[in-house]
C-alpha cells in the first residue's frame, strides 16, 4: 500500500476542526492504551506522543508520569485541546517516516491509531531508532476486518480502493520483530459502532483522520449518483434493527527496544530539532 503524503496532511488538517473528543475510536484506544503503561512497571524519563494530534493522550501521559518530559509529534499542528496543559509537553511537526530526532532519545514511544496513515515498517524503524535500550513502544493500529462495511459497499459500485489494507495482528507483530525490536506482545479488540445515518458515520471518520490517502484511489469527485449507489448497498448490507454497523478491529501491541533495563541511570535530554 501506498499512501500519498499530501493527501494524510489533508485528512490530518481536516480532522483538526472537529473537537478531538468526538473522534471517539481514537479516545477510546488511546485510553486503552494508557491503561496498559501501567502493566509495565516501567517509568520513563523522556516520552514521545507520536501523532498526537491535539494533545489527549500527550496530557494523560503527563499525569501518569509528572517527572516526564512529553514530546507531541504530528504531521499537522492541530489546535492545543483546552484539557491538555501546555506546559506539559513540547509539539513538534514531523513526519513518522522520518522522525527528526537523534537515536537512543526516547524511554516510550506512544502511538495512537497512526501506523495507518504511515508506511509502518518505515515507521516502526525510525520507532526502534529514536528509543533508547530497555526503552519500550506501545501503540493501536487497525486491522483487516476494519470498515469492512464499507468496502464491500463501494465494492459493488467501482474496483477503486476506498479503504486502506490493514496488517492483521500476526504481521504486526512480525514487523516489530523485523524493526529489532523484543517479546512483542499483540492482541485485538473488535468494536461495533451504530449509526443512524450514513453521514454520521462518514465525520466519525473525518475526525479521526480516517479518509483514504491512497496513491490508487478513485481521484475524482463522488458525484450524487454514485454516493446515492454507495448509501443504498451500505443500507442493504450493513442494516441491522434501523440502524446502521460499522467495525473497527483495533490492533493493540507492545515491544522492548531491546532487554528490559533492571534500573534506568540516564538524565532526562531531548535534541530537538531547531
Amino acid at each position: 500500500m501506498e499512501l500519498e503524503l499530501r493527501s494524510v496532511r489533508r485528512a490530518s488538517r481536516r480532522a483538526g476542526r472537529f473537537d478531538p473528543q468526538d473522534a471517539i475510536l481514537a479516545r477510546r484506544s488511546g485510553e486503552e492504551l494508557v491503561g496498559r503503561l501501567g502493566l509495565l512497571n516501567f517509568v520513563p524519563e523522556v516520552i514521545l506522543d507520536l501523532g498526537c494530534g491535539a494533545g489527549i493522550e500527550s496530557q494523560a501521559l503527563a499525569r501518569c508520569f509528572p517527572d516526564a518530559c512529553v514530546v507531541g509529534l504530528d504531521i499537522f499542528p492541530a489546535p492545543l485541546h483546552p484539557q491538555a496543559s501546555a506546559g506539559k509537553w513540547v509539539p513538534i511537526l514531523g513526519n513518522a517516516n522520518a522522525l527528526p530526532f537523534s537515536k537512543a532519545t526516547f524511554d516510550l514511544v506512544f502511538a495512537n491509531l497512526v501506523l495507518p496513515w504511515c508506511d509502518p515498517v518505515v515507521t516502526l524503524q525510525e520507532v526502534h531508532r529514536i528509543l533508547r535500550p530497555g526503552g519500550v513502544v506501545v501503540f493501536s493500529t487497525l486491522g483487516p476486518d476494519t470498515l469492512k462495511e464499507l468496502r464491500a459497499a463501494w465494492e459493488e459500485i467501482d474496483d477503486h480502493p476506498h479503504v486502506h489494507p490493514f496488517a492483521d495482528m500476526h504481521n504486526v507483530g512480525d514487523a516489530l520483530l523485523g524493526a529489532g525490536f523484543t517479546e512483542p506482545v499483540v492482541d485485538v479488540d473488535m468494536l461495533f459502532f451504530s449509526y443512524g445515518e450514513l453521514s454520521k458515520l462518514v465525520d466519525d471518520l473525518r475526525a479521526l483522520g480516517a479518509t483514504n490517502a491512497m496513491t490508487g484511489r478513485r481521484r475524482s469527485l463522488t458525484g450524487k449518483n454514485r454516493w446515492q449507489a454507495f448509501a443504498d448497498a451500505y443500507h442493504s448490507s450493513a442494516q441491522q434493527q434501523g440502524r446502521l454497523q460499522a467495525t473497527f478491529e483495533v490492533v493493540y501491541a507492545v515491544a522492548w527496544a531491546s532487554n528490559r533495563p533492571e534500573a534506568s541511570n540516564t538524565g532526562v535530554r531531548v535534541d530537538l530539532p531547531q
